[in-house]
């Protein structure tokens, strides 16, 4: 399978390149339209994959709230490309995003407009998928000039520091089975955008926005990981 051979080798930049192509092409065909249709992928993309955790959440047992949402996330930076700075913990948890391989990387193509629609959607709908009842509070954000990202995750209570370290070496032990590679995230992000756009924008349209952005990705990455991606989207994200 073309996934044994190459999953290893997606990573952020992967991820960052092909939602910021869609984002980009989609604008180039659809210039009075794609904003809304663009936005509506975004949020459709981040709630299914708040819904896969929630699903995965519910299986083990465990109640839907933040300190579950934060123990179910399905990607983790194993190559230090993003700086994740913890800000508070007792009694809420917060965090600072000092550098971000996203932002980066959405820099290095010349994608940031697209990026800083991803950064205004997709955490709070990534909440918003996994339990209605949680939400996140995002009053900075790096793609929208800002030095950081600060988030404030609002339910995330905690006693001591201990309860947040011992909630982290749970989600350490959970990772192989939380934890989706960036072939997968990045197949994701092509589904869910594709198939909005297929309702929204339409049919001979968004063929032309997802052609263009494949060949655009196979440009920069190469025609091996084209092939992947439009593979890995052929899968039901919804599964767990």
């Amino acid at each position: 399978m073309i996934r044994d051979k190459i999953a290893q080798e997606f990573y952020i930049e992967d991820h960052a390149l092909i939602y910021g192509l869609l984002g980009k092409y989609a604008q180039e065909v659809c210039p009075e339209t794609w904003e809304a249709a663009f936005a509506a992928g975004t949020v459709q993309y981040a709630r299914e994959r708040g819904v896969r955790m929630a699903k995965r959440c519910l299986a083990d047992g465990r109640p839907l709230n933040m300190q579950t949402y934060l123990l179910y996330g399905e990607w983790a930076d194993t190559r230090g490309a993003t700086s994740i700075q913890v800000s508070g913990i007792v009694p809420r948890f917060t965090n600072t995003v000092p550098q971000c391989a996203w932002n980066d990387a959405w820099k290095k193509h010349d994608l940031l407009p697209y990026g800083a629609i991803y950064c205004t959607l997709a955490d709070k709908n990534l909440v918003r998928g996994f339990s209605p009842a949680e939400t996140v509070e995002i009053t900075d954000l790096l793609t929208h000039g800002a030095a950081s990202c600060e988030f404030d995750w609002i339910g995330a209570s905690f006693r001591t520091e201990q309860e947040f370290y011992d909630l982290m070496a749970l989600k350490q032990q959970l990772a192989p089975y939380t934890m989706k590679d960036f072939l997968y995230h990045s197949g994701h992000v092509l589904s869910a955008l594709r198939r909005v756009f297929y309702t929204e924008l339409g049919v001979a349209e968004t063929e032309a926005i997802c052609g263009r952005a494949l060949a655009a990705f196979s440009a920069v990455m190469g025609e091996e990981k084209r092939a992947a991606l439009e593979e890995e989207a052929k899968l039901d994200f919804f599964a767990v």
